[in-house]
């Protein structure tokens, strides 16, 4: 971290020597120019460290995270408005009702970091730049597997979307103003950024603030199995999605794994925020001045809760506006009383601290930040792949194999350390590992971005979500809307069918 914080240094050093463009949605705010710039490793660095900055403050936006765009979707049957004040979030998102009008369809800020991308990509291979081979290829792969991470968002929820793989540099570029490319030409795009960032795999390093090889292998594994479900774009897709997980080792046993869920995630004053089981965070820190995330929505105020609770172990905000919905509440509850399931004491806050009606309080336990004082400081990383995920996919993948037994080895990986039981699934035809797949996705990824992804990857999303049930026919049901502000900064962008 001391050596990233140097580099934020040389980076801001430099925005004096900016030229500043107007900001047309998807162009990066005080864009460097090419005749004052990349001049030194120097340059190179600060800028390649400065597109993981840009990717952070997308997603630690109050209406842009991944609950956002992958979680509150997945409905009311998991999301619900707070039971003590009766206060929604995003009640638009978690009702598909969302329009051009809605902030958290922007991708503004996600365009924001893939500019910064493009020009890492633009000149880190420039050979008058005097640099190691070394650093060369570290930018070169980081900022191709950044680029790559953006258009996976972007492709997963517009479907088309703007292409622009060069840097904006003047206001004449057709960057300035791009229409919406096919989603096949993104998807091909996104798989050549990978395999570029797999090119450089071995100079990336060992940070996971920034791509690892295992975050590479981890994204690749995540793209082809949508490739190969959503897009249907053949059994090739599933061979590579196998090979990424291969390549990352996954097994039992394996010391990636925590043996304890409650240790993988930051918060409550942990200091340790990379614990061995994190493969790609997003940094977060009071002490840079760096906080964010969607926790804030989970807290409760002080009126609410009684004095010895807290902080104790209730989290204080400012107050809840979103909460767990009753059928998710049931599945967690029910796992804890009557499977023995550990991790829900990490996912679900409950219990009666409260000092109105009933007293009963609940809230998402899960990233809760330093509450060491007052309110809780948004100061936990933001987690965005975890050695698990990979466990899952390959259950996943053996399920799409049909080899149901094989699945249930990986599912029991992930049941061993819920349940403290060998063998927790044992029955190996489709609708069980189906059946086994979606509840321990359910149970395992809350609150990180996972669960709205899989859902449509298995075909199971309408099993929970009726408003979506209802519109399954709709056109492009499953895509967001081009906000207004988009659309009225670039008139070359037309809206999602079947939004408005």
């Amino acid at each position: 971290m001391k050596q990233i914080s140097r580099l934020f240094v040389v980076y801001l050093s430099l925005l004096a020597l900016v030229s500043c463009h107007k900001d047309l949605d998807i162009v990066q705010n005080d864009r460097m120019s090419a005749s004052n710039m990349w001049k030194t490793s120097a340059h190179v660095e600060g800028s390649t460290v400065d597109i993981y900055a840009s990717l952070r403050e997308n997603f630690a936006q109050m209406d842009i995270s991944v609950l956002h765009w992958g979680e509150l979707r997945v409905g009311e049957f998991m999301w619900s408005k707070s039971r003590v004040v009766n206060a929604y979030t995003s009640k638009d998102i978690i009702q598909n009702t969302m329009t051009s009008a809605n902030d958290n369809c922007s991708w503004s800020a996600l365009y924001k970091a893939i500019d910064q991308a493009n020009s890492v990509l633009k000149y880190a291979p420039d050979e008058s730049i005097p640099m190691t081979q070394a650093k060369r290829s570290w930018a070169v792969g980081q900022a191709a597997f950044a680029r790559a991470y953006c258009y996976f968002w972007a492709a997963r929820l517009w479907g088309d979307v703007p292409l622009n793989l060069n840097p904006i540099e003047s206001f004449s570029q057709p960057e300035m103003y791009p229409a919406r490319t096919p989603k096949a030409q993104v998807y091909a795009q996104i798989e050549d950024d990978i395999e570029l960032a797999i090119a450089n795999l071995e100079n990336l390093g060992s940070n996971k603030y920034l791509a690892t090889k295992d975050a590479v292998y981890m994204l690749y594994a995540d793209y082809s199995l949508w490739m190969f479900t959503n897009q249907k774009a053949g059994d090739q897709y599933l061979a590579k999605a196998e090979e990424a997980i291969n390549a990352i080792g996954v097994k039992a046993g394996d010391p990636r794994f925590l043996s304890r869920y409650e240790d993988v995630f930051d918060g409550r004053g942990r200091e340790n925020k990379n614990s061995a089981e994190v493969v790609f965070a997003l940094f977060n820190s009071a002490k840079e001045s760096k906080v964010g995330g969607f926790n804030i929505y989970f807290t409760h105020s002080t009126p609410f809760v009684k004095a010895a609770f807290q902080n104790n172990p209730v989290p204080i905000g400012t107050f809840q506006s979103l909460d767990f919905g009753d059928g998710y509440l049931e599945m967690l509850r029910d796992s804890r009383d009557h499977k023995g399931d550990t991790r829900v004491a990490t996912i679900l806050g409950d219990g009666n601290y409260g000092t109105i009606g009933d007293g009963n309080l609940t809230w998402v336990n899960k990233f809760i930040g330093d509450l060491s004082s007052g309110t809780m400081r948004r100061d936990c990383d933001l987690l965005y792949y975890r050695y698990a995920y990979a466990v899952m996919m390959m259950a996943e993948i053996k399920y799409y194999q049909g080899k149901y037994d094989e699945a249930l080895i990986y599912l029991n990986i992930i049941a061993k350390r819920a349940y403290g039981k060998d063998g927790y699934y044992s029955v190996a035809t489709k609708d069980a590992v189906l059946e086994a797949l979606v509840r321990e996705y359910f149970l395992e990824f809350p609150a990180e971005g996972i669960i709205w992804w899989a859902l449509i990857r298995l075909d199971k999303i309408w099993d929970y979500n009726e408003t979506l049930k209802e519109r399954r026919n709709d056109t492009n049901i499953l895509l967001w809307p081009i906000t207004k502000s988009a659309r009225n900064k670039n008139p070359n962008l037309e809206q999602t069918e079947g939004w408005y």
